[in-house]
C-alpha cells in the first residue's frame, strides 16, 4: 500500500486545495495519505470527505511548531480529532506567534531602510493559493525578493530574524494525545537540525515523551533514514514517512517522494 503521510495544503503554506490534493493523490496511485498543515486543521474535514468519496484512506493530521533547547522543531500529530478544543487553542496560539513574527520581519526591513510601508503591508490581501506566508508574498510583490530562499539567504542576511518561542514538546504531545492522536517528531535530521547530533535530538524528544519518528523524508539521506528507523525500533516507537509536499511552493518536494509503502512503517491507524 503506497502512502504519503506528510502533505501541506492552502490551510498553511501549500498551494493545493483539498480538491486538487485528492486529485493528485488519486493520479499518483497513493492509497493512504495524511494532511499535516502547519499549526492548522482547517482543511481536514473537507479532505476527509473527498477522500472517502474516492475510496482513498485518509489519516487526519497536523504539524505543530515546538521549541526544544532554543531550537524550532515540528511534531506531527496523527489520528487527531480536529475539533478538540485544547488542540485548537494551542494551534491558534502558534498561529498568533507566527503572525507577529511576520509583522516584526516587515518592521525590521523598514528600520533597515527598505522602501515599504507597514500600513500597506497590513492592508495587503495574501493569496493563499501561492503558498508561503503573507510577509513573503508581500515582499515578492514589492520586488524585494524572488522566493523563500532569497528571503532567508539574501534579504534577511545579517538581520537577526529568529523564530518565536513555541510551546514545549511535552505540551504539544499532551495536546495531540488529548485530541486522540499520536505524536511523531518530524524530519529530525532536516534543515533546522542539520548541524545538530541526530541521536542527541532523538534522545531529547524521547525524554519529552515523543511516540514516533518520521524516518522517511526528502531531507533525510540513506544513512539518516536508516539511523532513524533503527533508533525507533529499538525504542519501540512508531515509524512514519512522507514527502512534505507543498504543492508548487517547494518544487523539490514532490508527492509520494520518497516512495514509502505501509509495510515499511510502524503505525497504528
Amino acid at each position: 500500500m503506497r502512502s504519503d503521510l506528510h502533505i501541506h495544503t492552502t490551510a498553511s503554506d501549500g498551494t493545493w486545495t483539498p480538491q486538487r490534493l485528492v486529485s493528485e493523490i488519486k493520479d499518483n496511485g497513493i492509497q493512504i495519505f495524511s494532511v499535516t498543515d502547519h499549526d492548522s486543521v482547517e482543511n481536514i474535514a473537507v479532505t476527509a470527505k473527498l477522500a472517502k468519496e474516492e475510496g482513498i484512506r485518509f489519516l487526519p493530521g497536523v504539524e505543530v511548531s515546538t521549541t526544544l533547547e532554543g531550537k524550532l522543531f515540528h511534531i506531527l500529530g496523527y489520528g487527531i480529532d480536529p475539533d478538540n478544543p485544547l488542540l485548537r487553542q494551542l494551534l491558534w496560539h502558534n498561529t498568533e506567534l507566527m503572525m507577529k513574527k511576520d509583522d516584526d520581519s516587515i518592521k525590521m526591513l523598514i528600520e533597515e531602510g527598505h522602501a515599504i510601508d507597514f500600513d500597506g503591508y497590513l492592508a495587503y490581501e495574501n493569496d493563499v493559493s501561492r503558498g508561503g506566508w503573507k510577509a513573503l508574498n508581500y515582499l515578492i510583490d514589492a520586488g524585494l525578493c524572488r522566493d523563500a530562499v532569497d528571503f532567508f539567504t539574501r534579504l534577511f542576511k545579517g538581520i537577526h530574524l529568529v523564530f518565536p518561542v513555541f510551546p514545549s514538546p511535552r505540551e504539544v504531545i499532551e495536546a495531540i494525545n488529548k485530541a486522540g492522536g499520536i505524536a511523531v517528531v518530524a524530519h529530525p535530521a532536516g534543515n533546522f537540525s542539520r548541524k545538530m547530533n541526530l541521536e542527541k535530538v532523538l534522545d531529547a524528544f524521547y525524554r519529552e515523551g515523543i511516540e514516533g519518528v518520521e524516518s522517511f523524508h526528502p531531507e533525510h539521506d540513506e544513512e539518516k533514514t536508516a539511523f532513524c528507523c533503527e533508533w525507533s525500533l529499538q525504542k519501540g516507537l512508531y515509524l512514519t514517512g512522507g514527502s512534505d509536499c507543498h504543492g508548487d511552493f517547494i518544487r523539490s518536494r514532490t508527492l509520494g517522494n520518497p516512495e514509502v509503502r505501509m509495510r515499511q512503517l510502524r503505525l497504528e491507524l
